[in-house]
Formats: C-alpha cells, structure tokens, sequence
C-alpha cells in the first residue's frame, strides 16, 4: 500500500511539473509579446486575452485545484501568469476603475471560476508559504479595492518584513494601493508608520522616486507625505533617509517647475518632511531656504509655483524658528 502511495505522489508529482513548463512558455511568450512589436505577437496576445481562449481558465483551473496544493512551484507560475494576464488586460480599458481588474477575471474566467480563485488566492495571501503570499498578494492589487481591502494592507508590511527581497514588488502593491485613496489609502499610511515593514518601504519609495518615471515618482512622494502627516510621522524616517529625501526634494523641485502638479507634489512633501522631522528640518538648511526664496522670485515661473514656493519658505522659516 506505502509503494502505491509513493507511487501516486511521484506519478502526481510529474504532472506538477508538465503543468508547471506548460505555464512557464506562457509566461515566456508574454513576456516577448510585452517587448515585441511583431504581428504574430500581437495575434497571440490577442487571443490569450480573449474569453474564447482556454489558457487563462486552465491557469485559474490549477490554482483551486485541490489536487495540486502543496505543489507550491507550480503555484508560483500560475499566480505570476495571472497578474500578467491581467495587467495586460486592464491596458485595453479605462484604468481609472480600481476594480477592473475584477472584472477583467470574471469576463475572461467565468463568475464561478473568478470567485473560486478569488476565495483561494485571498488564503494563499494568509498562508505560510511567503513567497507564495507575495504573489497572491500582487494578483489582489490586480483586482483592486474589492478584493484587496483596507484591512489587508497590513499585510504588505508582514511580507516586506518577512521577504525583503521581494521588496520591489510589494512597493507596486503600496503605491496601487495608495492610489485607490479613501480608506484603502488611510490604513497604508497607518500600517507603514506602525509596522517594522514600514522602514522596508521607505528605502524602495526613495529608489522608485530616484529612477522611475514620473506618474510613480509622485505616487511615492504622495506615499512618504501621507505618513509623515500622521501623528507618529515624526519617528517614521531613519536620519540618512530623511537627508537623502531633503537632497532629492532640493533637486526635483527646481526640475519641475514647469509641471505644476509634480511640483505641487514634491512641495507639499518638502513642508510636511521638514515640518516634522528634525533631521530633515537641519540638512542643507540654508540652501532649503535659498532654493524655496529663488522660486518665489523667478520671475520666468508661473505664479501658481512661485505661489507655492512661497508658502513653503513660509513654513520653512517658521520651523526653523
């Protein structure tokens, strides 16, 4: 009986991996149709993101698979193949919906596939297996506030502290997070001040600002404001942090002037930075002044920046008192 047992778990083993290289060509081919502008690319992609194509559903179909829980590699590739499946998607629609990334799994699964794996991915988010948990996570960012709600944010912090290296990708999930504002947005703030994985966040936030484009850029300085903002703001950046985003304050906001959201953006970060952190209020203080003092009197900027450059100097001046 224990040699048919061993047996059937090899034999069940074996298929895992079939399965597993089955799912890894799609996600290598998407990953070419992302990069290629050839026509048999765009027809695939085409396809696979049709309902009448059956990849996604097998996809979906394996991870509630009760059969293949516990083959954690192959859960792997299938959660990685969902979130690209549905980033992909979302692209050919209006993105300012947070939830359509819900519906783009229920057009393209079916209602009782989609509420399956939504049911199975919010465990594997819980469960032990971290790394799994990562990528559960990101496919819950993918169908937005509807399924990642507010009370689950925390985890990010969890998973941040837990797998560090997977901190670029759970910095994604914070900055869509963010993103879907209201109540979603309140607890992010809250769980990154109070939770050790908070610190995590901010060293990936400092990065994302230094090299990413500018839509993410702001996203992150809205992220680093809203918890500086909050009553524990203060205690929330380490000193060379703090220094390290009053140097990129000093070199992003003259860069900006004529992108008066993005100024506005990183302005505002300048005044709740300073205002509540020590650290930051002293580094380079004589050039925060002189910088905010210049814009307010270049007379080549709009009066909307130097307005605003004005304010800050405001505040500058009186935390400095």
């Amino acid at each position: 009986m224990a040699e048919t047992t061993a047996s059937s778990l090899d034999e069940l083993q074996a298929k895992a991996e079939q399965k597993k290289d089955y799912v890894q060509q799609i996600i290598r081919q998407l990953e070419r149709a992302m990069s290629s502008s050839s026509e048999d690319d765009r027809r695939w992609l085409e396809s696979l993101l049709h309902p009448s194509d059956p990849s996604f559903r097998t996809i979906v179909k394996l991870v509630i698979s009760p059969k293949y829980q516990g083959f954690w590699p192959l859960t792997c590739v299938c959660l990685r193949a969902l979130w690209m499946i549905l980033k992909m998607a979302q692209m050919k629609f209006d993105l300012r919906d947070p939830d359509l990334g819900w519906k783009v799994l229920v057009e393209l699964a079916g209602d009782d596939l989609a509420f399956e794996v939504r049911r199975d991915v919010c465990k594997l988010v819980e469960g032990p297996e971290l790394r799994v948990a990562c990528l559960a996570l990101m496919v819950m960012a993918e169908l937005g506030p509807c399924v990642l709600k507010a009370d689950r944010v925390w985890r990010i912090m969890d998973l941040l502290q837990a797998v560090p290296d997977r901190a670029d990708d759970l910095s994604e999930v914070a900055l869509r997070v963010h993103a879907w504002g209201s109540e979603s947005r309140l607890e992010l703030c809250l769980a990154a001040v109070q939770h050790p994985g908070g610190r995590l966040l901010v060293e990936v936030l400092l990065q994302v600002i230094n090299r990413c484009d500018e839509k993410r850029r702001c996203r992150a300085v809205k992220v680093l404001s809203g918890c500086l903002a909050r009553p524990e703001g203060s205690d929330f950046l380490y000193t060379n942090d703090a220094r390290v985003l009053v140097e990129i304050l000093l070199r992003e906001l003259p860069n900006n002037v004529e992108n008066m959201k993005a100024f506005e953006c990183h302005a505002d970060c300048f005044k709740v930075l300073t205002t509540n952190c020590a650290a930051a209020r002293a580094h380079r203080r004589e050039e925060q002044l002189q910088l905010m003092a210049d814009l307010r009197d270049d007379e080549r900027c709009e009066q909307e920046v130097r307005a605003k450059s004005a304010e800050v100097l405001a505040i500058l001046a009186q935390a400095g008192a």
